[in-house]
């Protein structure tokens, strides 16, 4: 008995003691220890010491403290909290949602249920007090009251609380409703274009494959419900242009951009920003019709010279993309452009031209000596700035290449390197020289020359030296005779000079005529890009799956990801395996050159704003 007596005695002891510890503390060390009790959720010690700090601070603490007391169910203790937290904080409606959830807990339907009302009877003309209000609605799952209480906020401040009402619809999946809010937030403020479009674009990206809602006819349905309401009002426009745009539609925004360009007068400008979005996405046949448009305006509109140089780059582009134009576009073409230099031959702006024309003549029309004859005479020109000049030169090596003139495109080559030793176009003029060595079978010579690139100030170059510095040393170390490594050469060649069905053939050789290479992901990788010249995309996908799967530690594995990634985006049309590839490269290559451009792909799929 006595035993038990001590015990006791001991106990008290040691509660006084702690008691009498915790007066001595510090505020600031009573605040550091509460929050370390709350953060392991041991609510028993934390309630005795915020019933000290809550009297210091009541607005701080007053959610840590009714949190401890519904977390050790002193229902009693909370209720008296919210009697006392009320009578110091009239003004908070929020309050009575806490209190409302306090009868829940304790299974009191009816009560929580007129807590909830007085809440949103209790609205103050305050808009802070109204987000804190829903929010605390939001917190316990109880959606439509948050609504109600946005709905009331509304007429009460006249503030519509757009954005918030749009995060609840989205919630309830009403995206009709929701598609509304977004609308009625142009018409009331037109400058919030861009966001608007902003959280449109995170529904597409989030939403599973075919069913997205943004997909679907509603948004479409209520733009156009809008313009037939409103039809002088022209963000209505904007926003069904972006859309179209968003779905692959580019006919029927260009239709809309037509009508847009009848009723507005801002000198085609948006037409011709249209024109430039088509052909970044490779709808150089849309574009072209746009530029078309653009013409028509005639010399006097101020965007008219952009107009036809923009419209010669995107036929330009649509060429080389096609593996099988007609003869007669591309002698059109080259009229065009030869029409568009005689015009303006003593401006700057002509020299991209110059060279699309030198390919014109040389890969497509097999005029090599006009080519040549074309670029000699602006390379001889003294007015032509120096770096303009080793473009054309560069530009010149590849009419070269195209004709087995190998030793000739070296110098030029050559003659860049030297100028420009330590600048990009040097470094470039160096690689090309590499390559010229390469397939000339000059593998020890070609390696010597990669090497030195790997350290240049061009991340691209310096990849691409690497690989050819791997390739050869691979190839060559599992054959010393280079055979293979000959054919692979020659197929490259092959295809730089667009004989791309030899260049299969040749690719296809190497396995047959050899059984002991390492070359196997470089001939997928190689078809992979033949395939895409040809607009052969389901073989293309083929061959990059090969690598991604049979390959993945190889060197061209973070590659065939990238280019993979792309070729869904770009020529599938499929952005869920786009994004999905994006991200494989981040997560399973992040030491990749195209770490950087794949994040920024993601993210535009999935919807963030991009400065």
């Amino acid at each position: 008995m006595k035993c038990i007596n001590v015990k006791l005695l001991l106990l008290c002891l040691i509660l006084l003691c702690t008691q009498y510890l915790t007066a001595q503390m510090s505020y600031q060390q009573k605040y550091q220890l509460v929050h370390s009790y709350l953060l392991q959720k041991d609510y028993e010690k934390a309630i005795p010491i915020l019933q000290e700090v809550y009297d210091a601070a009541p607005d701080y603490w007053f959610d840590y403290y009714y949190e401890a007391l519904i977390g050790t169910k002193k229902f009693s203790e909370a209720d008296k909290l919210m009697n006392k937290q009320i009578k110091r904080t009239p003004y908070r409606s929020d309050l009575y949602v806490y209190w409302g959830y306090l009868y829940y807990l304790q299974n009191n339907e009816k009560k929580a249920q007129q807590y909830y009302e007085k809440a949103i009877q209790k609205l103050p003309n305050d808009i802070n007090t109204i987000k804190l209000t829903a929010n605390q609605f939001i917190k316990y799952q109880m959606i439509d009251n948050a609504m109600k209480v946005y709905e009331k906020g509304q007429k009460i401040t006249d503030y519509p609380f757009y954005y918030e009402k749009a995060e609840l619809f989205q919630q309830l999946k009403d995206y009709k409703s929701l598609m509304n809010v977004y609308l009625d937030i142009l018409y009331s403020n037109p400058g919030e274009l861009q966001n608007v479009q902003n959280q449109l674009q995170t529904l597409l990206a989030h939403n599973p494959n075919d069913t997205t809602q943004i997909n679907q006819p509603i948004l479409k349905q209520e733009i156009i419900k809008r313009l037939q309401k409103y039809p002088d009002n022209t963000i209505y426009t904007d926003l069904l242009i972006f859309l179209l745009v968003q779905q692959g539609d580019y006919e029927q925004a260009f239709t809309q951009i037509k009508s847009y360009d009848k009723r507005v007068s801002d000198e085609g400008l948006k037409m011709l920003q249209f024109c430039q979005t088509c052909a970044k996405n490779q709808k150089y046949d849309v574009a072209e019709k746009c530029y078309e448009e653009m013409i028509k305006k005639g010399k006097s509109n101020p965007f008219y010279e952009s107009a036809r140089l923009g419209y010669l780059q995107n036929k330009y582009l649509a060429i080389i993309q096609k593996p099988n134009v007609s003869k007669e576009t591309v002698i059109n073409l080259e009229k065009q452009i030869y029409q568009y230099i005689k015009e303006n031959q003593n401006s700057g702006i002509i020299y991209p031209l110059i060279i699309h024309l030198a390919d014109i003549e040389s890969k497509y029309l097999g005029q090599f000596s006009r080519a040549d004859s074309l670029l000699s005479a602006f390379i001889e020109k003294q007015q032509i700035k120096p770096d303009m000049k080793a473009s054309l030169k560069l530009k010149l090596a590849d009419v070269y290449i195209l004709q087995n003139r190998l030793w000739e495109a070296i110098l030029l080559c050559m003659q860049v390197e030297k100028e420009f030793k330590y600048e990009e176009i040097g470094q470039e003029a160096q690689y090309k020289r590499a390559k010229i060595s390469f397939y000339s079978g000059e593998f020890k010579l070609a390696k010597s020359q990669a090497d030195i690139l790997k350290g240049a100030t061009s991340k691209l170059i310096a990849n691409d030296a690497m690989q050819l510095s791997v390739l050869i040393s691979n190839a060559l170390f599992n054959d010393s005779t280079g055979l293979p490594l000959k054919y692979f050469a020659k197929s490259e060649l092959l295809i730089f000079q667009n004989k791309l069905d030899s260049a299969i053939l040749v690719l296809d050789s190497i396995n047959q005529k050899f059984t002991n290479h390492s070359l196997e992901d470089d001939i997928f990788y190689q078809k992979a890009k033949i395939y895409e010249l040809k607009q052969d995309w389901k073989m293309a996908e083929q061959m990059y799956l090969n690598i991604i799967n049979f390959y993945p530690q190889e060197m061209y594995a973070d590659d065939a990801v990238y280019e993979l990634a792309k070729l869904y985006q770009y020529q599938l049309n499929d952005k869920q395996k786009a994004m999905e590839y994006y991200l494989k490269l981040l997560n399973d290559y992040p030491g990749s050159l195209f770490v950087p451009d794949a994040r920024k792909s993601y993210r535009i799929l999935r919807g963030d704003e991009i400065n």
